[in-house]
């Protein structure tokens, strides 16, 4: 049977700041507007909410369920679940600015 450590409060506390600050991270990208062409200033915030939504599942993920203990398998699974889900949204923000050219 495989013993399974529980975080310390101080690592929880670090991971659920480092998502928040993520969070607020995300929201600011989306509300700016940037310069430039139209491609890089609509791409460019769902790139970034994409890249901040990842690292906090990914944060959820090791942290909170306890992925850190599983198996190498279960791990590379995880992470190449979250790959292309951030590549098909990606590729989706692109096909769309691409078309309403």
């Amino acid at each position: 049977m495989m013993e399974h450590k529980a975080i310390s409060a101080r690592t929880a506390t670090t991971v659920w700041a480092v998502a928040s600050g993520a969070t607020i991270l995300a929201l600011t990208a989306t509300l700016e507007h940037l310069p430039g062409g139209a491609f890089l200033s609509r791409f460019l915030p769902v790139a970034v909410v994409m890249a901040v939504a990842s690292c906090k599942a990914w944060l959820i993920l090791r942290f909170y369920l306890g992925l850190r203990n599983a198996q190498g398998s279960w791990t590379g699974l995880f992470a190449a679940f979250l790959s292309v889900i951030v590549a098909g949204v990606l590729a989706a923000q692109a096909a769309i600015i691409m078309i309403s050219r």
